[in-house]
């Protein structure tokens, strides 16, 4: 037993500021989604593209314009590395996490978008993976909400994982509803 309450007081420091905040008393958190290291690799790819494309464009106007300009190798290492950075930004600024009452989905550092949606609203889960992403294991979830708006989380590690802890959080949350149902139409037809 104190085993288990020390867990859950590391988990509870290794949430972030916002989770902290976010949490409601007795909410727990069944499950976080992480982005996958192959996201990381997608950044350096990116940064190394824009380079190799500004290098290029500069070795083609030297070599048939005879047009010495360090200006497209510049701009391919300036766009690179902005491309870079932002796309680090969202993964460090993002966080997908299931509890046991709702989904939370929070982006972006300066302007922060929260988008949080009960368990009891979530209707469906759908699961996109390229060839890639099989490989790998990583896809992205789009999520349907009954009255809420709909959202795609971004790619994701073990997203069939991620999606199977989502219907366990729904089917126990309706098995719940359920007999708290039972009971108050029990209750009901005694004292009818």
């Amino acid at each position: 037993m104190q085993r288990a309450s020390d867990n859950a007081k590391k988990k509870a420091e290794h949430n972030s500021a916002f989770l902290r905040k976010t949490l409601m008393p007795g909410e727990t958190v069944m499950r976080e989604g992480v982005f996958h290291p192959f996201y990381t690799f997608t950044c350096f790819f990116t940064l190394i593209c824009c380079i190799a494309a500004g290098g290029g464009i500069g070795y083609a106007l030297e070599k048939y314009l005879h047009h010495k300009n360090m200006l497209p190798l510049a701009s391919g290492i300036f766009i690179g590395l902005w491309l870079f950075f932002w796309m680090l930004l969202k993964r460090w600024t993002t966080e997908i996490v299931l509890t046991s009452e709702r989904l939370i989905y929070k982006t972006g550092f300066f302007l922060i978008r929260s988008q949080e949606v009960d368990i009891e609203q979530l209707a469906s889960d759908d699961v996109e993976q390229s060839f890639i992403g099989r490989l790998f294991d990583y896809g992205t979830l789009h999520i349907r909400c009954i009255e809420a708006s709909d959202f795609r989380l971004p790619p994701i590690r073990a997203p069939y994982g991620f999606r199977n802890a989502l219907e366990e959080q729904k089917h126990f949350y309706r098995d719940s509803y359920m007999k708290v149902e039972r009971l108050r139409r029990r209750s009901s037809a005694v004292h009818a």
